[in-house]
Parts: structure tokens; sequence; C-alpha cells
């Protein structure tokens, strides 16, 4: 078997050239697009932290660069090459540009059928609101106006563009600024705010504008932490999480608080990811499933295998037959789906128990419970107890449920 981590090729024909890249790993997906002058191997480093983490990675030359064909004549062709290489992934797809792929990203993304294929967009020591004079500066410094000055003074031209597609962008959006020889000046930040108030900003500090080359560690735990949730996030939206009622508003803000709680605990990934997701195929307390099983590699497409498994597993438990057995070890837990007893341990059974105590005492919180049924759900916290001591001990000690 072909190890996932593994570099494979990648090549996309545009009408003008063929652009040549690679994509490694398994998970949710992650385009990477490099700056003016890179090539892809600046994210290697990256990249190999990422897919450790659960990513699929894709990372292309961009046009005129490394081993891809094509020339810069135009901004344009940038974009439109970003939106191809955004329509051969599957939707929910988490976009990081660096410099000029950053701002390529930015202008594709002001297309509605291509920013509905993204879970949200990283930029890299770039922002849309570009000071002419300034960036000339920078890059006459760089050494490198010279040789792009018809591109350079064609972006310059592109501002109320980007600025249009970024004020647009109802996606989670992430601004890495780099430290001393960042492009990015505090006017900056706050003019990105004002175009997108929810952005979120962070800064590498003793990076320079080309983060990914100067500090690719800490760029990639970045990313890591800050972008996990986006496409579980994209998916739910799309299935309709939003709008299906559940105690305490609906079932997405649901989600969000277990996932919060799952966090706040010290859940692992796995579990956080899987508490966000935790109903899409339904529960036994709550049948009204957003995917059917049958449909379960488009939930590991935006949250990875371990965690859909995981999803899986707290979805098919019979609560009937399961729960008057919560205490042994392992658990054996019967498949409501196929009728299959399992026996489920070890860090399995762990987030099992976490994200069940969770759930519970969101349901807790916002269903204002009867004194029966916060009695069972007590009973039920307690018998988790051995799986998860932590969680089911601040779990009882929560006011909704004495």
């Amino acid at each position: 078997m072909a190890d996932p981590c593994s570099p494979r090729l990648r090549r996309l024909a545009r009408p003008d050239t063929v652009l040549r890249g690679a994509e490694a790993g398994r998970g949710p997906a992650v385009l990477l697009l490099h700056a003016g002058g890179e090539r892809r191997g600046v994210w290697t480093p990256v990249v190999a932290s990422l897919t450790a983490a659960g990513f699929r990675c894709v990372a292309y030359d961009q046009r005129g660069h490394g081993e891809s064909g094509g020339s810069a004549r135009t901004f344009e062709s940038y974009v439109d090459d970003v939106g191809a290489m955004l329509g051969a992934e599957p939707p929910g797809c988490v976009v990081v540009g660096a410099s000029l792929g950053g701002l390529a990203a930015v202008a594709a993304l002001g297309d509605p059928a291509v920013r509905a294929r993204v879970a949200g967009l990283v930029l890299v020591d770039v922002v849309p609101g570009l000071e002419r004079r300034r960036v000339r500066r920078f890059l006459a410094a760089l050494g490198v106006l010279e040789v792009h000055a018809a591109l350079v003074d064609d972006i310059l031209g592109q501002v109320p563009r980007l600025c249009r597609a970024l004020a647009r962008l109802d996606r989670p959006v992430l601004l890495v600024r780099g430290g001393p020889g960042s492009a990015v000046t505090d006017d900056d930040v706050a003019g990105l705010l004002r175009l997108a108030p929810h952005a979120t900003v962070t800064a590498v500090r003793d990076a320079g504008h080309l983060v990914a080359r100067d500090r690719p560690e800490a760029l990639a735990g970045i990313l890591a932490d800050a972008t996990a949730g986006w496409p579980a996030l994209a998916l739910l939206r799309a299935l309709g999480a939003d709008q299906l009622g559940h105690p305490g508003g609906n079932l997405l803000a649901h989600s969000r608080r277990v996932c919060e709680l799952v966090t706040a605990w010290g859940g692992s990934r796995r579990a956080r990811l899987a508490a966000l997701c935790h109903a899409v195929y339904g529960t036994d307390g709550f049948p009204r499933r957003l995917l059917a099983p049958e449909q379960r590699t488009r939930l590991r497409a935006a949250i990875g295998d371990e965690a859909e498994a995981l999803v899986y597993r707290y979805g098919a438990c019979d609560r009937r037959t399961t729960y008057p057995r919560l205490g042994a070890v392992p658990l054996p837990l019967t498949d409501r789906f196929t009728g299959e007893v399992v026996a489920v341990a070890g860090e399995e059974l762990a987030d099992f128990a976490l994200l069940t105590i969770a759930n519970e005492l969101d349901v807790a919180r916002t269903a204002r419970p009867s004194r029966e049924l916060r009695d069972g759900l007590r009973a039920l916290i307690t018998a988790m107890a051995g799986h998860a001591p932590g969680a089911a001990a601040r779990a009882l000690a929560d006011p909704s449920l004495r």
C-alpha cells in the first residue's frame, strides 16, 4: 500500500499551459499557494508537519515558476489558475496564500462559484489593501521590481477589486504576519479588519516576509491549530445544520458548544473534530441525520479518517443495549445500523466517553431538564467516570446537573 504521506504528482491542464504540482497526506484539503519568485518546494516542511497532523496538502508551481509552464503576462492568469486548482478539489478546501498567492486567492474568491468551494482563507504576510509607493519600495529593496514591474502594476491596479472580494468573503479569514522584514504594517492590519471584521491575526515574530521559508514549523503549527475545524464547519452549513432545530438554538450551535467543552477539557484533535460533527449521522437520541452512513467518505474528507470513525461510533451506538454496560472495559457497543457488537477500548473509549459527557452536559444546560432527567444524566455521566474521569468530575459539578 502506498504511503499517504508520500508526495503524489499532480498535473493541471490550463488553456495555455500545464501546471505541475504534488499532493500528500489524507484528510481535510489544504491548497498552498507560494509567493512570486518561489516554487512549491518552499512548502515541503510545512506539508510534512500538516500531513503528520492529518491534513491532505496540495501545492503547485504557479505559472512561470518551477516546473509549470506559461507566462505571467497578467494577474488574471494567476487568478484563473487558482479557480481551476480549487475546481479540482472537493468542496471545503482551506486556501493558504503567501504574497502573490494570497492576492490571487482573494481575487479568485470574488467569484461566488469559487467561494462556495472554500472553507476558509489564510493570508501569509499579505493584505489586499496595498499602498502603491510602499509596495514598490519594498519590492525594489528585494531587487525584483524591475523584473516583474508589469505584473506589479497590474496587481496594484486591482486593489479596489481585491478589497471588495475580501469584504464579501463569508468564510473564516486568518492573517499570519511576519516580524522584522514583514511587508505588513499595523495600519495594514487595521485596514484588513475593517474589510473583514471576522478575521483573526497572528504573527511569527522571528520571520520575515517569506514566513514559509523562514519559520515553516511555526507556520504549520498555526495552520493546524487555526484551520482544523474550518472544513467541518463548511460541511455542516452545507448540510443545513444551522437550519435544524436543537435545544439551545440549532444543531450547528449545539455542535460548536460541545466542541468547546471537549476543547476546554483537553480533548485530542480527533475528539475535538468529532465533537463538532458528532450528530452528522444522527444519534439514538437525535435521529435526524445530515448524512447517511453510506456517505462516510464525505465526512472523512472534512475531518479525516480517525475523527470520522469516532463520529460513526458515537452515532451508531444503540443506547438501549450499550448504556447498561458503560462501566465495562472494553465496552461492548452495539451498532444500531448493522447490529454488530464492537469492543471499544483505550483512547477510542476515552474519546467516546468524553464526547458523550460533553453532549449530555450541553443538553442539560440548554434544555432545562426535569429533575428526573437530570438524575438520569448524572447516572449516565457517573457510569462513564472511569473512562473520562476529569470530564465526568467537571460535568457532575456543573450547576445544571444539580
